[in-house]
């Protein structure tokens, strides 16, 4: 071989040596393209490639391993199914036709068996659900997600809030942590956790959707009855029937709602549903508490609208204002000296435009507390103030 050739050899040889020296400082040897790799190169293939594996799984699981997740796993073995009996009177024409007559006939009725959600809120087995849930139960199971089954009992029963207290009687019983619906932000996440459709599946495990607060502070009135929801949560979280009495929670895992109802003309989920605000669920908790029971309230008195014919009569100019129809002696508003005939003008630093006015005002009361009012009597203005009294049972 001449000079020239043994200097080209030379080269094409430094060339190759640099060339593989870089590739290593890189990051190694590509890939074999379209293949396995020769016999000779399997061994440290394969642990190169279950190196890489191992890393991969890792980031993998780290990238799933969200606020979320988190949240559900705290919550989440804390929420119940409740499967409840009730039974409904049977109209039948027989009993119309004796009844029509005088007579007392024996009434007949029959089983319905309905379903929901609750979660429980103390390690003696507390569980917060709606009233509507268990409404005339007259025998309450609730399955946990573990797959213990209890019998429970009525607690209380707080129809105003549409909240319900059931106990059971467990041990390790899990317990989910109350947050603060006080603080709740527009657009911040928000977790249903709940048994919708219970009845269709196998196991007993809660189903979980994610979306966010879509408002708060939502007051609704629902359509073909007198129920009136104040102050309620807005979700787009995912509610569908069986969802109701669960609870509604924040990325740290804390209760901030239970579920209630939505806005649906299928019956399924479109994005509305609403939850009553965890603040509601720790005041009847402390009642029962202390009390044994949740303290309904009592002013003593009845309002009704005026017509505008009769408050030209008796010469009311400002239209703003109930007149106070009946009044209970001895109850806070004989204590405070109002009387029938007087006009209720302000409640609470609020203008009485109308009964739902009212109504608003008094929502969030409890027993003891202080309502300044003016009212209006033979064309003077006065002012005084209401204690609230609890709600005396018949």
């Amino acid at each position: 071989m001449g000079d020239g050739w043994k200097g080209i050899a030379a080269g094409l040889a430094a060339g190759l040596v640099v060339g593989v020296a870089l590739l290593v400082f890189r990051g190694g040897l590509p890939a074999w393209p379209h293949g396995a790799a020769p016999e000779d190169a399997a061994v440290d293939t394969a642990s190169v490639a279950g190196a890489d594996t191992a890393d991969g799984d890792s980031a993998v699981h780290a990238s799933r391993d969200n606020a979320i997740v988190h949240a559900t796993e705290r919550a989440a073995p804390a929420v119940v199914s409740i499967y409840v009996r009730q039974q409904q009177a049977v109209n039948t024409q027989a009993y119309d036709f004796m009844e029509r007559m005088g007579l007392a006939p024996h009434r007949e009725y029959r089983d319905v068996r309905s379903m929901g959600s609750g979660v429980i809120v103390s390690a003696d087995g507390l569980i917060v659900t709606n009233s509507h849930v268990v409404e005339a139960a007259v025998d309450i199971i609730v399955l946990l997600s573990d797959g213990r089954q209890f019998q429970a009992v009525p607690v209380d029963n707080v129809e105003r809030y549409d909240l319900a207290v059931l106990r059971i009687e467990g041990r390790d019983l899990p317990v989910a942590r109350l947050g603060d619906s006080d603080d709740l932000r527009t657009g911040e996440w928000a977790i249903a956790i709940g048994s919708p459709f219970g009845y269709l599946l196998a196991d007993a495990q809660p189903t979980v959707t994610v979306g966010v607060i879509s408002a708060v502070n939502r007051d609704i009135r629902m359509s073909g009855g007198d129920r009136v929801y104040l102050g309620m949560i807005q979700t787009d979280a995912a509610i569908n029937p069986g969802n109701s009495g669960g609870p509604l929670v924040n990325t740290d895992g804390e209760v901030v709602g239970i579920n209630t109802f939505i806005f649906s003309e299928s019956g399924g989920s479109v994005g509305i549903g609403f939850a009553v605000p965890v603040a509601r669920v720790r005041t009847v908790l402390e009642e029962i508490a202390r009390y044994g029971h949740y303290r309904d309230i009592s002013l003593g008195f009845t309002l009704r609208q005026m017509s505008p014919l009769e408050m030209a009569r008796r010469g009311l100019e400002d239209p703003a204002g109930l007149m106070v129809d009946a009044v209970e002696t001895g109850r806070p508003a004989w204590q405070a000296g109002l009387r029938a005939g007087d006009v209720l003008r302000e409640l609470g630093g609020v203008k009485v435009a109308s009964l739902s006015t009212v109504w608003r005002v008094v929502y969030d009361r409890n027993v003891g507390d202080h309502l300044p009012f003016i009212a209006e009597r033979n064309g003077s203005r006065w002012q005084g103030e209401l204690v609230i009294e609890e709600l005396k049972q018949p």
